[in-house]
């Protein structure tokens, strides 16, 4: 990391403000030529703004961007800082699954100029080879996107902006920004992903990844800068720095952890919710039973079935044999209508696909149970949602506390917290839950557990399927391994640890 040449990128004061609400109070922040940097921070604490001003989405209300040395005067314009060697890559990754590797990376070269121009495919097919080999990235150029595993798809896209910016850029040092990269990657594929961040930064790039989750910062990046309530918290070197260190930095506190509490268990009656030999894509004859009172996890290595669990007990997913019992009641064809009656139901891992509506409100969105209990004919009482939706919002700390915001306008944290509140409304017996803690950083987090701990209390079973071991610790009363679609151990009590965890997950491929 070269520390005696001016930064690559260097942001001085930079203020912005939304109705009067501040979301950055002159802020600091310099990423080096030669590092991967991280930026954390809670939700709303100016993170996403100060992006998408780079992005050229807001403009500034006060203080100064530098590129290599040179000050780039605001308004960016709607190609923000492109042409200066800014590169962007953010959560969704701005792929179209139809189109090849080829055809997105010439559209960068070819769709950006006014008028018609001949697309040189030979010469663009040369670019993209040399950028994939020089990267070293084992993807066929005429690939369709959505044949590509989801690794593939995020180092594409990260190598296209890396090649927009070679295209745009004096060829000095590029400056490559990732929000959120890793959210939808499975975990065991996230270190292919940091390898290439790593060839970026040893050729002299710089590297800024935005992220919530701790332990890959802590082992990808250089140094770390952290925002709090719109505002520079610190920055520090991460070699020297735990995570308790960041934790206090982002919250303010060192203890990010919820009490998980004594569970109290009704094995005395009927499962709330079982499955008999249950199988669908990848799981395969299980058998499984969740009692009131209990959170059970349930974990695996990618492709091990824990993912499709969730959504095989709802039949959102149809299974393709055994049969799944809610409440003592047997059905060897659950549906979601059927589920919900019974009083189960189902907040996926894709939130913004799947569990809401971006384009609709907040209260739109966390209406949608009740709706045949307020209309009457033609006519819905809005009146009487909007003040349940008001209600909800303030009581789990949904923010902005408004049910006219988009749901789409809503940090990932936020959204995950709307929709619990919307089913726990719904008082069900069973909550099914998918990663419910992706992307959401350690505040919201740690609300989101002490929601479902207060809940498991009142006798609600919790079903969590995850691949984050520090998120069974803390919230899981036993947790089951699956392998190849079968259970392969289960743990208890105080044994559910992160090594332990670990150890039962790998057992089967270290044999």
């Amino acid at each position: 990391m070269t520390t005696d040449a001016p930064p690559l990128l260097a942001v001085s004061g930079l203020a912005k403000a939304f109705s009067g609400v501040p979301a950055l109070r002159g802020v600091d922040l310099d990423v080096r030529a030669g590092e991967v940097h991280g930026l954390l921070g809670a939700n709303g604490s100016g993170k996403s703004t100060l992006i998408k001003i780079l992005a050229g989405f807001h403009e500034a209300d006060a203080g100064t961007v530098t590129v290599g040395g040179r000050t780039v005067r605001s308004p960016f314009g709607p190609r923000g800082l492109r042409d200066h060697g800014l590169g962007f890559v953010h959560q969704d990754l701005g792929l179209a699954g139809a189109g090849t590797v080829l055809e997105h990376v010439a559209l960068d070269s070819c769709g950006g100029a006014a008028g018609w121009r001949r697309v040189n495919w030979r010469a663009e097919r040369r670019r993209v080879g040399d950028l994939l080999d020089r990267f070293e990235i084992e993807v066929d150029p005429d690939a369709a996107i959505d044949t590509l595993s989801p690794v593939q798809r995020a180092m594409v896209a990260v190598v296209r902006a890396v090649g927009a910016q070679e295209l745009s850029s004096d060829g000095s040092g590029q400056i490559l920004i990732l929000d959120e990269p890793t959210v939808f990657l499975p975990r065991h594929e996230v270190g292919l992903l940091f390898d290439l961040l790593r060839r970026l930064r040893d050729r002299g790039d710089a590297v800024l990844l935005v992220s919530h989750d701790l332990d890959e910062i802590l082992e990808v990046t250089d140094r770390v800068t952290v925002f709090r309530n719109g505002t520079m918290a610190g920055t520090r070197t991460t070699a020297g720095s735990t995570r308790d260190d960041l934790v206090q930095l982002i919250l303010g506190t060192r203890d990010e952890h919820v009490p998980k509490g004594s569970a109290t268990v009704h094995r005395d009656r009927p499962a709330v919710l079982a499955a008999r030999g249950l199988r669908g894509s990848r799981v395969r004859e299980l058998d499984l039973d969740l009692f009131e009172g209990e959170v059970v996890g349930v974990t695996g290595l990618a492709g091990s079935g824990f993912e499709e669990l969730p959504e095989l007990l709802f039949g959102a997913r149809p299974a393709a044999a055994g049969t799944v019992e809610h409440g003592g009641r047997e059905m060897s064809r659950p549906s979601p209508a059927r589920s919900m009656a019974n009083g189960v139901v189902l907040i996926p891992a894709d939130r913004k696909g799947q569990g809401g509506a971006l384009e609709l409100s907040v209260l739109e969105n966390m209406s949608l149970p009740f709706l045949a209990g307020r209309a009457r004919g033609l006519s819905v009482d809005w009146r009487g949602l909007r003040r349940r939706t008001q209600d909800t919002c303030d009581r789990l700390g949904v923010l902005p506390a408004n049910p006219r915001a988009l749901f789409g306008h809503l940090s990932g944290g936020n959204q995950q917290k709307a929709l619990l509140g919307k089913w726990m409304d719904t008082e069900p017996k069973v909550m099914l839950l998918a990663e419910p803690t992706q992307g959401v950083d350690v505040g919201a987090r740690r609300e989101i557990f002490t929601l479902i701990r207060s809940a498991v209390a009142k006798g609600m079973g919790v079903l969590c399927a995850t691949s984050d071991y520090e998120q069974l610790v803390e919230m899981a009363d036993r947790v089951i391994v699956l392998d190849g679609g079968r259970i392969s151990a289960e743990i208890t009590g105080a044994d559910i640890t992160k090594d332990v965890l670990a150890s039962a997950v790998y057992a089967e491929e270290a044999s």
